[in-house]
């Protein structure tokens, strides 16, 4: 055989075994390109990054719980006085899977962000109506068996970023609160699989 055939031969080779290995990783590379959550070593959730990319599923402004339900405490009701924006984002895969199925999958990641309703800007142009202002607090929903705590219905909730932290820090991790401070409540008053779905016109307009 033919010097400049063997060379053939062998590049043919070696393309063949890289289109395989390129096969044989490809998961691994959409799995570390995924947005599922990442946990610290002590069990503690990494805020998600990123997640302004993400599908934006619905906002509210000043929206509060009714008087009667256990979990208006007075520091709620001042939040829904207070009048900020809550503006809610999903991440793709989740949203991918909901249009699908109507169903969240294991795991879905939802942020809240929350700005404050601002009626003046630098420009002076602003006669009526607000606007997302400052960004005082950030919140996370996640539904994940594999985290590193077992919550009710899988579901956990976190807030990187509090909005009663008058320096409103973003943390880089945070803990899961109690099942019985969020989850109960999202439980018993979420339209759908402990999510607000009622309020998301992005997510409600798939179930018509």
């Amino acid at each position: 055989m033919a010097a400049s055939t063997k060379i053939r031969f062998r590049i043919a080779a070696l393309a063949a075994i890289a289109t395989l290995a390129s096969i044989a990783f490809a998961p691994t590379v959409r799995s570390q390109s995924s947005t599922v959550p990442q946990y610290t070593a002590n069990g503690q959730l990494q805020t998600p990054a990123g997640f302004e990319t993400w599908v934006f599923v619905g906002s509210n402004l000043g929206l509060g719980y009714k008087d009667d339900l256990t979990v208006t405490t007075a520091l709620e009701s001042a939040h829904a006085e207070a009048q900020v924006f809550h503006n809610i984002y999903i991440n793709p895969e989740a949203y991918a899977h909901f249009v699908k199925t109507h169903e969240f999958p294991d795991p879905t990641v939802l942020v809240m962000e929350i700005f404050v309703a601002a009626d003046k800007e630098p420009k002076g142009v602003v006669a009526k109506g607000v606007y997302d202002g400052d960004r005082i607090g950030l919140q996370v929903a996640i539904k994940d068996s594999h985290s590193p705590e077992k919550h009710a219905r899988n579901w956990a909730y976190y807030i990187p970023q509090n909005l009663n932290d008058p320096s409103h820090t973003l943390h880089a991790s945070s803990p899961a609160f109690p099942d019985a401070a969020c989850e109960s409540c999202h439980q018993a008053h979420a339209s759908l699989d402990n999510v607000w779905v009622q309020f998301y016109p992005t997510l409600r307009k798939l179930l018509k």
